[in-house]
């Protein structure tokens, strides 16, 4: 006798905990010198309770990255938005990955923020001239 399985039809009640983004652009030219790549993100993304509407991240040639964000928010508050960015070369091979980055506290509940990370992504300069896609996995 053969039994069968019932499978569940039932959507989840929340979003993933966590997720993956690629950037939205990708530099095909080598970058001319001092010169900055903008690597943006459009969302909007959702992690849990939280969501973020867009980011930039903006990679310098002296090995520094700065990443800033359109609105990000919890619905129940007492959150953070975790984010790791992986710069990859033109091949997709992976060329350096940054550690975590967290915004602030998002309290109260919907409340919106605009998150600018100063002085908290470094990278080996000379890297620089062979990147030309980003990626960005992130947590709530």
């Amino acid at each position: 006798m053969a039994t069968t399985r019932e499978e569940q039809t039932t959507a989840p009640t929340t979003a993933p905990a966590d997720g993956v983004g690629l950037s939205e652009t990708i530099r095909e030219l080598a970058p001319t010198e001092g010169s900055r790549i903008d690597f943006t993100f459009s969302g909007p993304f959702f992690a849990g309770d939280c969501q973020l509407s867009s980011g930039r991240l903006s990679v310098f040639p002296d090995g520094t990255a700065q990443w800033l964000t359109g609105n990000v928010m919890s619905r129940t508050g007492n959150d953070s938005w975790l984010a790791t960015f992986e710069l990859f070369d033109d091949h997709g091979l992976s060329l350096w990955r940054f550690g975590r980055i967290s915004s602030p506290s998002l309290s109260p509940p919907f409340a919106v923020i605009t998150w600018d990370s100063q002085n908290e992504l470094f990278f080996p300069a000379f890297i620089f001239p062979n990147i030309a896609r980003a990626s960005m996995a992130y947590h709530c």
